[in-house]
């Protein structure tokens, strides 16, 4: 009984920590994930000591990576996988591939064995899913091209980490047993597939149909997390981590019609136990290895966050994307993940690295980790002093032809929202060209004859090569935040009299965007919060004028600067 009180005693610190790690993040306006970390290292051996890394987080930790994978499953698809071949097939494994080169370099330089060489190469290859994705959904870029480059990439490293684990035998001289072990990895991973598509046609439609019609609620939940620990159950079963068979179970799932109520229910547990994933990041690292090897810590933290980003960048633009589609991806990829963890853990007790150097790596991949989100926003800011477009994307931009745009509508961005307004002015009639650096959208409006530029819209030349001196006015949908505001700054130098209408993410972005000479700036979580009053007042039978009245008195009230910021 004294035992399972402290570790009762344990998790709460643990939540408790979190917590006030992640008010003083918010209240310092940095990311919550670092508040989170923070939290973990104070508590930690680093610290005061007080949490050792208790079984009972450890449990609760590795939980929460498995909601964590099960939810981004289910926000994803088997279609969007297939759109994103491209990213899975070539950027993956050519970041995997380069990046093991560096650790083997790296390695030789320091005058490292051999066999610890390729164990930091796999070390360095793999990043933080759990990281990266919530660092995305805070930002709110989980739907922009650049996550999806990121998620595919992670993908595939969660895959690449299950040959890491059965290789390691090989360089501790068990070759004979370490081959029969990887064909029988390639055994069961055909298996998994197999069994994938066994659950997504036939058997979790008909569970999920016969739950529905419970009209239950708590059973609804229940199988939800039944299919998200079975799947996670399955994919150790067939030798993959439990992660990689939570995400596979929400993909299924993702393509029956209760797909978005399944991720409303595990989203809050989702969120509390990967609190508590990343508070036992913290508890792990022990700082004080560092200062006793500053010099081996500088060249691994410089592997990280300069050669590894590098290497992820040129990899995603070897596989077609976008210049900062590549640069953003290369960023977020910069840190070691939860999987190198394990790999290095296991290296450790085959005696491939020492004490100290296992130690090291658990603290330089708990510094990355906390750097993650400082990074994603170096991202924007540092495209923004880039170079201008290749010539490819000037000449691709003249085709159009300046004669040909005068009068019209700039579209900055074609994603979900751009596309809809586009359109909506075509079934009027109105003239418009677009401007997007996703070359699947580029592809199909060329296709059907929509006038369409490749790039970034806070270009000065694509936007000039748009007519923007001509345009009756423009439109900004980005996704991201910063380069809305550096699209309307260019517009509005290139045209001081051109309404513009930007999209925002963020209060602070409604503020910075009229500062940069937006017309109009439309948030979109107000406006709908504007429409449901409108509704909510209608439907109490209150006079339309009036609830007009009201609603058009509320947006113009609406100040920006004095509003606190709500970004997530």
């Amino acid at each position: 009984m004294h035992g399972e009180a402290h570790l009762t005693i344990d998790l709460t610190i643990a939540v408790a920590g979190g917590l006030l790690g992640a008010l003083a993040a918010r209240a310092l306006r940095l990311p919550v994930l670092a508040g989170y970390l923070a939290a973990g290292l104070l508590l930690g051996p680093s610290g005061l000591g007080v949490l050792r890394n208790s079984q009972v987080i450890e449990v609760m930790a590795e939980l929460g990576v498995t909601l964590l994978m099960f939810a981004i499953g289910v926000e994803l698809s088997l279609a969007w996988l297939a759109r994103m071949r491209r990213a899975a097939f070539i950027a993956g494994p050519l970041q995997i591939l380069t990046t093991v080169g560096l650790g083997v370099a790296i390695a030789r330089w320091l005058e490292w064995a051999p066999a610890q060489g390729l164990v930091l190469g796999f070390v360095l290859a793999l990043s933080s899913t759990m990281v990266v994705v919530k660092g995305l959904s805070v930002r709110g870029e989980l739907q922009t091209r650049h996550a999806h480059v990121m998620v595919a990439v992670l993908v595939i490293q969660d895959l690449a980490a299950v040959l890491m684990v059965a290789a390691l035998p090989m360089l501790t001289g068990s070759a004979a047993r370490s081959t029969g072990d990887l064909l029988l990895v390639a055994a069961k991973g055909i298996g998994f597939i197999v069994w994938i598509v066994v659950l997504a046609r036939w058997l979790v439609p008909a569970v999920m149909k016969v739950v529905a019609r419970s009209y239950s609620k708590e059973v609804f939940v229940a199988t939800a997390a039944a299919l998200c620990l079975g799947g996670a159950a399955s994919g150790y079963f067939f030798g993959f981590s439990v992660a990689a068979g939570a995400f596979d179970a929400g993909l299924v799932i993702s393509e029956s019609e209760y797909g978005h109520e399944v991720l409303a229910d595990v989203t809050p547990l989702r969120d509390l136990f990967g609190m508590v994933f990343f508070v036992s990041l913290g508890l792990l690292s022990d700082v004080r290895v560092v200062a006793r090897h500053l010099d081996w810590a500088a060249v691994l933290l410089l592997a990280v966050f300069v050669g590894k980003p590098l290497l992820a960048a040129g990899a995603a633009w070897v596989s077609g994307q976008h210049t900062r589609t590549a640069l953003a991806a290369g960023l977020g990829l910069a840190q070691i993940g939860e999987f190198s963890f394990l790999v290095a853990t296991l290296a450790w007790q085959r005696g491939l690295l020492s004490d100290d150097l296992h130690t090291l790596v658990l603290a330089v991949a708990t510094l990355s980790l906390f750097a993650t989100p400082f990074l994603m926003s170096l991202a924007g800011l540092i495209h923004a002093r880039t170079p201008p477009p290749d010539l490819a994307q000037a000449r691709r931009a003249e085709r159009i032809g300046p004669a040909a745009l005068s009068d019209h509508v700039i579209l900055a961005g074609y994603g979900r929202v751009g596309s809809r307004i586009g359109e909506l002015l075509a079934e009027r009639g109105h003239r418009f060209v677009v401007v997007d650096y996703d070359q699947h959208i580029v592809a199909a409006l060329g296709a059907q004859g929509v006038p369409v530029l490749y790039g970034d819209a806070s270009r000065p030349n694509l936007l000039e090569a748009a007519g923007a001196a001509r345009a009756r006015l423009a439109v900004v949908t980005l996704p991201e935040g910063i380069a809305t505001r550096l699209a309307v700054r260019e517009l509005r130098r290139l045209n001081s009299h051109l309404p513009i209408i930007a999209r925002a993410h963020s209060t602070h972005d409604m503020a910075a965007m009229r500062a940069e000479g937006a017309s109009q700036v439309i948030y979109a979580e107000f406006e709908a919060a504007l429409a449901m009053l409108r509704e909510t007042l209608l439907a109490l039978e209150h006079e339309p004028d009036g609830v007009q009245a009201l609603v058009d008195a509320a947006r113009q009230s609406r100040s920006p600067e004095t509003a606190p910021d709500d970004a997530g």
